[in-house]
């Protein structure tokens, strides 16, 4: 008989870690905020400028900075306390959310506050989001790391839907305003639940020079077959991350729907995801973990296929949430197996790493998508881009053998282990 418990979501380090409580209330409601931004940004800018051009400018500045940030936060977060860096940088965020309401309320507010604010949540963010994924570790036994990972990707998986709702509604009843100061608020309390947990200082704090800091992460990373095989099993899944720059032309030429529905394509992947980190409870006892890297890769990839195979909304909707579904469960076994074979003194510099192909990544896939949108004619688009993402998972996967056939050693009842 199946035991149905397997697969049901883990949330032990909830019961049993006080400090990892506060940290996923923290990145919950952190989360909330991030979704509110999404839509009141982007929104304002175009109300402001009529001009998709600097909507577009203010979103690569924040990718920018973010990608810049994730570097400054792995050096900082093997030097410094990560419970300081993670709350002097939230707080600072909060500091331009709330810029941003006050701008908001003038007369005529101005575009280049907007740019200031994305340039500096950008860096702090990526400062902040890669000290967490150094600090999670420290708060849970190892053998809870894909649990602890799966609860982070839910909190993500759920802002993503409910986030921008919810900052759509916040703006239509009040105005852009009301939007930043619920973002500001959401994140001071971030910051109070950042401040509740115990010093968190690296175990052996780094000396080098911050750029040799920074190299030496990467060459840590890179050099270490497992941890450098799942890094580069990360770009590609997050290159698969443009399929939103095909969505509005696909919605409305191809599927012929309006934007009640473009807003559930857009929510889609973010159900499936939300279904993956729901079921994972297997992941805790998972042995081939390579293997399983690269079949979610592929659930991914087919999914976007199979969304733009058709012409049918029913179909898209499941489809994409079938690659939303692989996603969610390669970033949560890729996530455990970085964590548990990086040492503590370079974990925020590994996770500076992880942190900056994620960015990149994601960066890439926009490009390329817009590459084959302009190649292709638009039914064709979505198909295209889902089957260039088969091909670079298959190629991936003969590429790297060692990954591939990886499995986690199991403990025995004397604390050995064996593969």
């Amino acid at each position: 008989m199946i035991d149905v418990r397997r697969f049901v979501l883990d949330v032990s380090p909830l019961r049993t870690s006080r400090d990892f409580r506060y940290l996923f209330i923290a990145r919950v409601v952190s989360i909330l905020g991030l979704g509110i931004l999404a839509v009141t940004v982007p929104l304002q800018t175009f109300r402001l400028t009529g001009s998709t051009t600097h909507v577009a400018l203010v979103a690569t500045i924040l990718g920018l900075a973010t990608f810049l940030g994730t570097f400054a936060g792995g050096v900082l977060a093997d030097r410094f306390d990560r419970r300081v860096v993670i709350a002097l940088a939230r707080g600072t965020v909060g500091v331009m959310f709330t810029l941003l309401a006050v701008n908001a309320m003038l007369p005529e507010p101005q575009l280049w506050v907007i740019y200031l604010c994305a340039a500096v949540d950008g860096f702090c963010g990526g400062v902040s989001a890669t000290a967490l994924m150094a600090v999670t570790p420290t708060l849970v036994p190892r053998d809870k790391l894909p649990a602890a990972g799966a609860l982070m990707a839910l909190t993500a998986d759920v802002g993503s839907m409910v986030g921008p709702a919810l900052g759509g509604i916040v703006i239509a009843a009040g105005n852009f305003a009301t939007a930043y100061g619920c973002a500001a608020i959401t994140t001071f309390v971030t910051t109070f639940c950042i401040t509740r947990l115990p010093a968190l200082p690296p175990t052996h704090a780094a000396t080098d020079s911050p750029l040799r800091s920074i190299a030496s992460g990467i060459r840590y990373a890179f050099g270490n077959t497992i941890i450098g095989g799942v890094l580069v099993a990360g770009f590609v899944t997050m290159i698969l991350a443009g399929w939103a720059v095909l969505i509005p032309e696909y919605a409305t030429t191809v599927l012929g729907v309006g934007s009640t529905a473009v807003g559930l394509l857009y929510a889609a992947p973010a159900v499936g995801a939300a279904l993956g980190s729901l079921s994972s409870g297997w992941t805790s006892s998972l042995r081939r973990v390579g293997l399983a890297i690269f079949i979610a890769m592929f659930v991914s990839a087919a999914g976007l296929v199979g969304a733009g195979a058709g012409s049918v909304l029913t179909l898209a909707l499941i489809c994409l949430a079938a690659h939303g579904f692989g996603d969610a469960v390669a970033d949560i076994v890729r996530y455990a197996t970085v964590q548990k074979h990086t040492p503590d003194e370079m974990r925020g510099r590994v996770a500076g790493v992880w942190s900056a192909q994620v960015t990149a990544g994601a960066s890439v896939g926009s490009m390329i998508a817009g590459v084959v949108a302009f190649l292709v004619p638009v039914d064709y688009a979505l198909l295209i881009y889902g089957l260039t993402g088969l091909v670079a998972t298959t190629i991936l996967t003969l590429a790297l053998p060692t990954l591939r056939r990886f499995s986690e050693p199991v403990a025995t009842p004397d604390g050995h282990s064996y593969s």
